[in-house]
């Protein structure tokens, strides 16, 4: 019978050797998985034409129905972008040729879930709306020098008060009234 530092020695061989082939195994299913045709499914269409992640773009629905049940047209100019899309317009940007645009991997457009709104400007109804309700869907805004860009973040964006309208981090509420003084009768 050999010492048990040899059968050891074997068993950690053996062990070295399978590791690579499972891992390799498990790439291809990943592989395999994402080729599915389900698998894109993860983007849906939204008004627009442009796509969202699956979770952003049902939000934006609701927020859409709402806005249009109350007359105002929510359209999205753009949505997800791939890598390429995104160093595209990032190169456009450092060449002085298109707006403002972030690194590629740095924009959630490439999540899929940052939304390009058209509104006109901050004086828009369609803009007015958005900064009251959007933040009841789970969307924000969240570059000051774009009135037109929305991002989903459900987790950190904070619900209005009842009976209040979401307060926009850029365009700050109009200043509320003091109530007026009530003149009260002097007792004699």
């Amino acid at each position: 019978m050999p010492p048990a530092w040899v059968r050891w020695s074997f068993v950690l061989l053996l062990l070295v050797l399978a590791a690579p082939v499972a891992s390799a195994e498990e790439a291809a299913q990943r592989q395999r998985a994402a080729k599915k045709p389900g698998a894109s499914k993860r983007l849906i269409r939204v008004p627009g034409g442009e796509r969202l992640r699956t979770d952003a773009a049902r939000a934006f629905q609701q927020m859409h129905a709402e806005a249009q049940q109350q007359g105002v047209m929510l359209w999205v100019v753009s949505g997800h972008r791939s890598r390429a899309e995104q160093r595209y317009l990032y190169r456009l940007y450092r060449k002085g040729l298109g707006p403002r645009a972030a690194r590629p991997g740095r924009s959630n457009h490439q999540r899929g879930t940052a939304v390009d709104v058209s509104v006109g400007d901050v004086t828009s109804p369609a803009y007015g709306w958005l900064s009251a309700n959007a933040c009841r869907f789970g969307f924000r805004r969240t570059v000051r020098s774009e009135p037109w860009h929305w991002e989903y973040r459900p987790r950190t964006t904070p619900l209005p008060k009842p009976g209040h309208a979401c307060s926009d981090r850029y365009q700050p509420l109009p200043p509320v009234p003091a109530p007026a003084e009530v003149a009260t009768p002097s007792p004699s």
